[in-house]
């Protein structure tokens, strides 16, 4: 990848046209060969005279202004004369409107960021080389000269002979990335791309695949899933689970759903008391701590004893017993009498607040017996994701760990729940620094299924939102993420506005490309009015350490997700069945 200019942006052959307006972002300019009905040609490329999209670069002392034709009209006097059949007695004038996006400097070949000076009236406008187009892309992530730096290939020019366009990590990956579009419009090729390029480096990737469709990623990849694996997928995958000592007292609220008032309360001291016990055995009574006509200061004591390993987010319990402990918690608050209450001890049972609680035990019992969250409540001896994610960091050869989510429930909110558990974890692992050495980079597949979610019942109110504070500091961990997904308006625009880099497919809803445009500084109305049009597989590259929002064919991975639709072609040919039809009678006549 060089960072000095090879082709001189000045060609009087690639001349399309002079300036006849300034104005402080774009130019007009007269292009008198974008009326003729054929394109040109010049050494196998095609010569763009004038047309909306193309790059130009118009001429400035010393320094050429790089810019993109936005709009081409004529003059209304000059309309008939591109109308076949109509005789007329001039020439067309076309005008075209220039939007000015960066400066170049011809004598040190650099980059200089805006607009540094204006063109004067009657300056060149020249089509930009493909090769100019491919430089202005690839250097503006480069530093100090150095010609030989890591680069990743994803892309291509469409307008160059497909001509390869180079980026380096730091400028797709280093500042978090998004990958935006429509349905079909080529976004998990994409991630795949992305994916298999960084496989090529010695990189440390996890890929959160919340369909399934990345399966046929192959090489330095290791495929593990989440929940039994019930679809025609390749045995190479390998079952995992997420015991629930990784889950907090908070995730656990959101999944039980306790009623603020009564419920929530039990369950709080029935979890706190089930951790007690394991930390101070002899206090339990058949894996319980009974309550009932019990002293408290024996209970109490231990508590204050183990407060810090009680307060820990994963301090371990029998979660099997937390249905018969919540039943242990509803007793009365004090021994003795009415007339003589003895408040160091607890009474008997008190069967109001049990009678409350049987709808929160009825439904924790159906969780934990669900066949869908048997990955986190029945382990087993299945591996748990944060030992194969430690085997990963340490395994050199294996480049990509793919995490499969497609089998986790929709019930319960478990879904969204377990990811943000899993991103919790690696967010904490990265504050801690293991990661510093070894940058870990996160895909986030659909991401809208796990962004801006807050479990919400009655009082309750838990927001799922690891990975976007991973999007806010997990950079400055050696933490990094990409998410992807086709409806940007649903992600939170703090997650949105802490990305670097966006790769944005086709965007046909008015509210999806106005999100784009809010969060990106560097693409404005002109350039979001490309984002309806771009074919399947086409993109617009939009980042902070790139000058320009770049269009670009997206490269096919070498194994592409099983992203397709159905074949109605196939599924929806039978054989016709023959209908019999009644011979007419009188009473069918409608007059």
């Amino acid at each position: 990848m060089s960072t000095r200019l090879t082709v001189f942006p000045f060609d009087p052959v690639r001349q399309i046209g002079t300036v006849c307006e300034v104005g402080p972002s774009f130019v007009r300019a007269n292009l008198p060969k974008a009326a003729e009905p054929k394109g040109q040609w010049l050494h196998g490329l095609r010569l763009p005279a004038g047309e909306v999209g193309d790059f130009v670069v118009v001429e400035l002392s010393g320094i050429a202004i790089f810019g993109r034709i936005t709009l081409v009209k004529l003059p209304e006097r000059d309309r008939l004369t591109v109308e076949p059949g109509v005789r007329t007695q001039s020439e067309p004038h076309p005008v075209g409107t220039v939007q000015l996006l960066t400066s170049i400097s011809l004598k040190d070949s650099q980059l200089l960021g805006g607009i540094t000076g204006f063109p004067r009236l009657g300056a060149a406008v020249y089509s930009a080389h493909p090769d100019l187009v491919r430089w202005v892309s690839e250097v503006s992530g480069s530093e100090g000269g150095v010609d030989d730096r890591l680069t990743l290939h994803i892309a291509t020019i469409p307008e160059a002979g497909d001509s390869p366009v180079l980026f380096t990590p730091e400028q797709i990956l280093g500042c978090h990335c998004a990958v935006l579009g429509a349905t079909g419009s080529g976004k998990s090729w994409t991630v795949a791309r992305l994916v298999e390029q960084a496989a090529k480096h010695s990189s440390k990737v996890i890929l959160f695949d919340a369909t399934g469709e990345f399966y046929k990623l192959d090489g330095a990849i290791h495929h593990v899933h989440l929940g039994a694996d019930k679809s025609p997928q390749p045995k190479k995958s390998t079952e995992v689970s997420l015991p629930y000592a990784n889950f907090t007292e908070s995730d656990l609220f959101a999944l039980f759903r306790p009623s603020g008032q009564s419920q929530g309360p039990k369950l709080r001291a029935a979890i706190k008391s089930l951790k007690l016990i394991r930390l101070v055995p002899n206090l339990a009574t058949n894996g319980l701590l009974r309550k009932a006509q019990r002293r408290k200061a024996t209970v109490e004591n231990a508590q204050f004893q183990q407060s810090q390993p009680l307060e820990r987010a994963d301090a371990d319990f029998d979660i099997d017993r937390l249905c018969q402990q919540i039943e242990e918690e509803c007793v009365y608050p004090s021994g003795g009498s009415r007339s003589a209450p003895d408040y160091s001890v607890w009474g008997d049972m008190n069967e109001a607040e049990r009678g409350y609680c049987v709808s929160l035990i009825n439904r924790i019992s159906g969780i934990l017996g669900s066949t869908e969250l048997a990955c986190v409540f029945r382990p087993g001896t299945v591996k748990s994701l944060f030992t194969v994610i430690d085997e990963f960091l340490k395994d050199s050869a294996t480049r990509v760990l793919r995490v499969s989510l497609r089998n986790l429930s929709f019930a319960f909110d478990s879904r969204e729940i377990i990811a943000n558990a899993i991103g919790r974890q690696l967010l904490t692992r990265a504050r801690r620094g293991d990661f510093k050495e070894k940058p870990l980079f996160l895909f986030l597949d659909e991401a809208h299924q796990f962004l801006n979610k807050v479990v919400t019942d009655d009082n309750l109110r838990h927001p799922l939102d690891s990975f976007e504070l991973i999007a806010k500091e997990g950079r400055k961990f050696s933490l990094n993420i990409c998410i992807a997904t086709q409806r940007p308006r649903d992600i939170p625009e703090g997650v949105l506005s802490q990305v670097g880099t966006m790769i944005v497919h086709r965007l046909t809803n008015e509210q999806d490309r106005q999100v784009v445009e809010k969060a990106s500084g560097d693409i404005d109305r002109a350039a979001a009015a490309f984002l309806p049009v771009l074919a399947p597989g086409q993109a617009v590259l939009i980042g902070a350490q790139l000058p320009i929002p770049l269009t670009v064919q997206i490269c096919r991975p070498q194994q592409p997700p099983e992203s397709k639709g159905p074949d109605y072609q196939q599924y929806w040919r039978q054989p016709e069945i023959p209908v019999e039809v009644a011979p007419a009678s009188d009473d069918d006549v409608p007059f």
